[in-house]
Order: C-alpha cells, then sequence, then structure tokens
C-alpha cells in the first residue's frame, strides 16, 4: 500500500499592543476551541508554536490553555517550536538579540514544558542565508519554510516531500519545505480534498512527507473560519478522516521524522519569504506590474517570479525604517552601557528590564503591510514606540548629530529627562520623531497617505455578506463601508512635523487637505544646513537654515528661512527668522505643519482648545487669528499646547488612509495635521521673526 507522512503544524500569534478584547476573542474562536478538538483526538500529533506575546497575556488571564498544552506534550501528542519571543524579523535585528529572543523562548519551553525544542519558527518565514549558522549556535536543528522558497530556486516541486540541509560557513540546519496547496485548501476546501490529496501524492517511499504549518489564526479567526471549522465541524471531520485513514496517513512530528529519515539533498534558498510577501513587499506601482506578470504568464513559469524581499519594506515605507533605525540605535545603546545603574533604577521603579522592552520593541507586525493591517494599525505602532522609548529611558540624556535612519546623511537625536526629538535636516528640517517620555508616546507617529497596489479595488470592492463562504482571504475585495474612494488621498511628502511651506494664494485649507494645493516653495523635503558642526554637544540649542527660493511668475525669490529649536525639559521652542533676499518687497503665505499622532477623532474627551471655541480631531478646519491651542488627548495621556508670539491662523484636518485586512477595506484615522500659518509682508531684506512653543503635560 502506498503511504505518506503527514505533519500538521500550527502557529499562533498575537502582535505586541494589540487590544485584550482582539486576544480574548482570539483564544475564544480559535485558540481554545482548537484545542478542543485535538484533545478529542489523541492519535492526531500536531506541532505548536506560540510566540512570548501569546504566553504573556495567556499565562496572566488564561493559565488554563497553557496547562492544556502542557498535557498535550507531556502526552507526546504535540511538539513545541521555539521562536524569537516577541516574534521579531530575525534577519534583521543584531545577532546578540536573535540569540537573546531565541533563549528567551527556548528557557521558558525547557522551564515550563520539561521539553527542549528542536525546531525553531521563522517569523513571517523571512529566510536569510545567514540564518542557518546564527539558528544552529542557538540550539535550533530545524526550520520550516514555505515551498515557494524552494521552488524559486528551481528545484523540482516533486522533489519537496522530505526535509533539506543548508549550511553556512560549514554550520548546517535543517529545513522542511510547508506545502503551498495544503496552506490554500486547509480549512478553505471540503476536509476529503485534502484527504484526496494527500492520497494522490501517497508513494512506496516511507519517507514521502507533506507538511501544513500556517497561521493557528485560520482556524477561527480568519474571516467564516470559525463558521467552518468549529459549527460545521471542519476540523473535527478532518481529524476523523485523518484516524480513519491512519493505515496509509502516518501523522508525525518534525523530530520523529528526522530521527527515522536523512534529508532528501543539500539546498541553497535566496533571500525571500512566503510568495505573497514577496508581492507586498514591492513599491506599490511596481506591484501592479508584478500582479500583471502573474496572471499573464505560463504556469510553469509563475515559480521563478520573485518580488521583493521583506527588508524592501524599510524603503517602502519610510515609518517602518525609522522605527527599525530606532530599535537598532537602542539595542547598540543598551549593549553600549558601561553600567546597569539605569537598568537597576528601571526595575526598582516597577519598570521593565531595558532589554526586554527591546525585544517587545523588535515584535514584527507593525513593521510592514500587506493582507494584514500592520504598519497601518496606530495601536501597533504605537506600542512598538511604548517600549523603544521605555527602553530608551536606560540610557543618558544627550544630543548626538550621526546618521541615525542610515541614508548617508546626517541626522539629529536631542533627549533630556521628558522629551526625545529626532531631527532631520536633510529633509525639510523636519521632526521625525517626538517622544513625551513621562507617557511613553512618539507624538508625531503619523502614516504618510500613499498609493498602495489595492486601491484599485476600492471601487468595485462590496460589503461582505454573512454566511457567505470565502474562499482565501488573499483574493477576496470586502469593504468595511462603502464611498471609500473619497478618502484616497495621497502626499507627495512625508508627513513628519516642523515642516515649512509657503503656499500659492489660491491655496485653500480643502485643497490643503487633500495635498492637491499650490508650494511655492522648496523647504517642505529639500535639506537644511546644521549650524553647529560637531558631533556630540551638551547643548539642546539647535540651528538649521536653508537658503531657498519662491517659485513665482517673475522668476526664484531668493528666501532664507533659519529655525533654531531649543528643548526645555517639556518644551520644545522654536524660534524663526525669515528673510526676504529678493530686491523688492514680498507677500508671502507661510505656514509651519505639525503631524500629530492622536487618539480618538470623535470621542468628546479628545479635543484641540481655542479661546472657547472647541472642536474633536475630526475637524477640518481653521482657527483664526490666535495664538494659542491646546491639544487635549485623554486616551494618548497628554495636553499640547501650541503657542505662538503672534496672531495666526491654526488649520487643522484628519489624516485618513485606506488599507486592506483579512476583513476587507478599512479607514484607518491616522492623526491630524496642524499647521499655523499667517500672510505677512517682507521688505527687501527684511526679517520676519516669532517663536512657536510646544508645551506639553501629562493628563
Amino acid at each position: 500500500m502506498k503511504k505518506i507522512n503527514f505533519i500538521f503544524g500550527v502557529h499562533n500569534h498575537q502582535p505586541v499592543g494589540n487590544f485584550d478584547n482582539v486576544f480574548e476573542w482570539a483564544v475564544k474562536t480559535a485558540y481554545e476551541p482548537f484545542l478542543s478538538v485535538i484533545e478529542k483526538h489523541p492519535k492526531v500529533k500536531i506541532v505548536i508554536h506560540y510566540t512570548g506575546c501569546l504566553i504573556d497575556w495567556l499565562e496572566k488571564n488564561r493559565p488554563d490553555i497553557i496547562s492544556r498544552l502542557k498535557l498535550l506534550v507531556k502526552k507526546g501528542q504535540a511538539e513545541m517550536l521555539t521562536g524569537g519571543y516577541h516574534e521579531p524579523i530575525l534577519p534583521v535585528i543584531s545577532d546578540i538579540d536573535k540569540n537573546g529572543q531565541i533563549k528567551k523562548l527556548t528557557d521558558y519551553i525547557k522551564k515550563e514544558f520539561l521539553c527542549t525544542p528542536k525546531g525553531l519558527w521563522l517569523a513571517e518565514r523571512v529566510w536569510e542565508p545567514t540564518l542557518a549558522k546564527i539558528l544552529n549556535e542557538a540550539g535550533v536543528e530545524y526550520i520550516v519554510l514555505d515551498d515557494a522558497h524552494f521552488l524559486a530556486s528551481g528545484i523540482d516541486e516533486k522533489k519537496l516531500r522530505g526535509y533539506f540541509i543548508t549550511e553556512d560557513q560549514g554550520v548546517p540546519l535543517k529545513i522542511f519545505p510547508i506545502c503551498q496547496k495544503l496552506r490554500y485548501t486547509m480549512p478553505f476546501a471540503q476536509p476529503e480534498d485534502t484527504i484526496n490529496y494527500l492520497k494522490s501524492e501517497a508513494s512506496d517511499d516511507p519517507s514521502t512527507l507533506l507538511v501544513m504549518a500556517d497561521d493557528g489564526e485560520k482556524f477561527g479567526i480568519w474571516p467564516e473560519t470559525y463558521k467552518t471549522c468549529y459549527e460545521e465541524k471542519w476540523l473535527e471531520k478532518f481529524l476523523v478522516l485523518l484516524e480513519q485513514n491512519s493505515d496509509w496517513i502516518n501523522i508525525t512530528t518534525f523530530s520523529e521524522y528526522i530521527k527515522k529519515y536523512p534529508a532528501v539533498d543539500r539546498i541553497y534558498l535566496m533571500a525571500t519569504s512566503y510568495f505573497e510577501m514577496s508581492e507586498w513587499s514591492l513599491p506599490a506601482k511596481t506591484q501592479v506590474d508584478f500582479e500583471e506578470a502573474i496572471i499573464n504568464s505560463d504556469d510553469n513559469l509563475k515559480r521563478f517570479l520573485k518580488g521583493g524581499f521583506w527588508r524592501n519594506f524599510l524603503t517602502k515605507y519610510s515609518e517602518s525604517n525609522n522605527m527599525h533605525k530606532k530599535m537598532l540605535y537602542i539595542s547598540e545603546k543598551i549593549k553600549e552601557l558601561k553600567n546597569d545603574t539605569a537598568a537597576q533604577s528601571l526595575k526598582e521603579s516597577g519598570s521593565d528590564d531595558p532589554v526586554n522592552l527591546l525585544y517587545k520593541g523588535q515584535c514584527n507586525c507593525a513593521y510592514w503591510h500587506g493582507i494584514f493591517g500592520g504598519l497601518y494599525l496606530p495601536h501597533l505602532r504605537h506600542a512598538i514606540y511604548k517600549n523603544l522609548i521605555e527602553a530608551e529611558n536606560s540610557i543618558p540624556p544627550s544630543t548626538e548629530i550621526c546618521d541615525f535612519d542610515k541614508d548617508g546623511q546626517k541626522e539629529i537625536i536631542a533627549t533630556t529627562k521628558n522629551i526625545n526629538v529626532y531631527l532631520k535636516p536633510s529633509y525639510g528640517g523636519a521632526i521625525t520623531e517626538l517622544d513625551f517620555k513621562p507617557v511613553s508616546f512618539n507624538l508625531t507617529d503619523v502614516l504618510t497617505r500613499r498609493f498602495e497596489a489595492y486601491h484599485r479595488k476600492v471601487d468595485s470592492a462590496t460589503i461582505k455578506i454573512e454566511g457567505k463562504k470565502l474562499e482565501t482571504i488573499h483574493n477576496a475585495y470586502y469593504t468595511k463601508e462603502l464611498g471609500l474612494q473619497k478618502y484616497l488621498k495621497y502626499d507627495w511628502y512625508n508627513r513628519c512635523s516642523l515642516l515649512d511651506h509657503f503656499f500659492h494664494k489660491a491655496t485653500t485649507l480643502e485643497k490643503y487637505n487633500d495635498c492637491e494645493y499650490g508650494e511655492i516653495g522648496d523647504f517642505v523635503n529639500q535639506p537644511y544646513n546644521i549650524e553647529s558642526k560637531s558631533r556630540k554637544t551638551k547643548t539642546k540649542d539647535i540651528s538649521l537654515k536653508r537658503d531657498g527660493h519662491l517659485w513665482l511668475e517673475s522668476g526664484l525669490i531668493p528666501i532664507q528661512v533659519l529655525k533654531t529649536i531649543n528643548i526645555k525639559e517639556t518644551a520644545v521652542n522654536i524660534d524663526y527668522e525669515i528673510t526676504n533676499n529678493h530686491e523688492k518687497a514680498m507677500e508671502l503665505w507661510y505656514g509651519c505643519e505639525f503631524n500629530l499622532a492622536l487618539s480618538n477623532p470623535n470621542d468628546e474627551k479628545c479635543f484641540y482648545l481655542a479661546g472657547e471655541r472647541k472642536e474633536n480631531f475630526s475637524a477640518k478646519t481653521s482657527f483664526e487669528k490666535m495664538k494659542s491651542l491646546i491639544i487635549s488627548d485623554i486616551y494618548g495621556g497628554f495636553n499640547l499646547k501650541m503657542e505662538a508670539s503672534d496672531l495666526f491662523d491654526f488649520w487643522v484636518f484628519p489624516i485618513w488612509t485606506i488599507s486592506l485586512s483579512e476583513a476587507g477595506f478599512e479607514k484607518t484615522y491616522q492623526g491630524s495635521s496642524v499647521t499655523v500659518n499667517k500672510k505677512f509682508l517682507l521688505e527687501p531684506k527684511g526679517k520676519y521673526k516669532f517663536t512657536l512653543k510646544m508645551d506639553m503635560e501629562q493628563i
């Protein structure tokens, strides 16, 4: 009789910073019912990976789930996988952090489950060849990757019926391929279809193996899958079929299989992830071309089509790169600390250890975007920054000039006990990060509005009909609400803060909101000179200057902007000096823009206050001829008072993005733009001086 080995694995994860009710819902609709079905079928072996983010929540809120897992392991029914504790993309963190993250989860499994995990779940299956040596040295014997990794390397698909060995510098690592066919049929096709496919692959070779290892969330959390898996009993039926066909289906685990069978061959895989990730990481317009190429390609050639790889997200989204480089910066600074006095003081105050905070700040989900919200979800980004800021508290305050974001240009990082300010002189002299440390919050964590390849589908998306079966989440285009196309606005500059605008006279708030206004200056995203050249300095006064121009019908008009940023304990003061270097008098319309990460656009506890006038954050309006604006955000935990030394108009509008999630298209509030603007006349060589002050207090 022809037979086949089959491994069934699930990877369970919730991001750092996800809401408690989401954890509860995930346990109720996926993790617990999955366990309940598995427990009823003791002959069905399972491989399980739980991330540390999820374990931490379960230990606190549902320790019974951990106890049930322990029993499965003790009985030999389940094999546990290790991984980076807080689910980082391993290739893009330091080798020391890779080892530390893996060791933390491995040590937990050893202590609580009384077993030593030999396999590792690689976050998002993001593989780079140098991982082989690093993982081996961390005690890892094998990993699992998608068959797409293998197929792109030219291997025959029929050969992917076992495991392979790779190496780096002679240090080996075993790799199992995951079958895409099984990933797409389980649980989206009938249970019999999967059994029939296994039957078609059964062989006289006793080592023949197929692996299905994928997100555990697809068994209950993904749209319609709870109904499929538990109400319609897909999982129960599938396990029964496995038991009924146990004479030719051998349900095994990775470790058991390795003990019985040798590797198929040696292999070297290119840097990649699963196929969909290679699409998502491409620049949006290139992604459109790539999708067309897939549609028009012969099936035999599709496996050779390869998009980008995970690191491309760091060029696709500046916000992702800023988080990543902050994480690397803090990681390096923590290692440079000559003593642990700061770390000890954190522990004594009840704060977390800075290394663990760093690890939490490495959780991958907020760093990228595909079919899941990821980077587009403010609460996930805020959680990353919260942990990184708290880890940063172990670093003594200073002012440093360095290439922070690794673009070949110098940035400025100025920190005090209560504030961190990151400045990018080469990009408009902008503030790219402003942290208020008492609440561990980055006030400028705002996402730029960009074209995404899936935006072409927004017009034709429909509301999901309850009860309609979902084929897979990769081909569905639903929307949570109709009319979202009117929110598809695209920015031509990154939504940083302290950006200097010179408006065309026809500019309106509406056009400015839509980023379709006339910009006549060359200051917004152009380089400023740092007046102080020293790499490190104790002063918190930073002067940035640009000799730029205005584009007018009469030609280029020379204008100079000098801004001096003074950083105090809870405030940032900016002294401005705008000089007309033209021989004629000029009427200028100047605006200084701040993009602020505010919480809830419709909650009455979150508001702007100008004099007696109060508006919530959804307002698109002008507060005219004011010297101050108070921004109160109860959920962010801060009040921000913006003061000007002269009368200005304060333009405010919300920043909405349209992204794609597993449930369809959705509108997300990223924060608000606040632009202090004024028209004034400047004589030849005349100067206009004013001061802006941002003062923060904890609510």
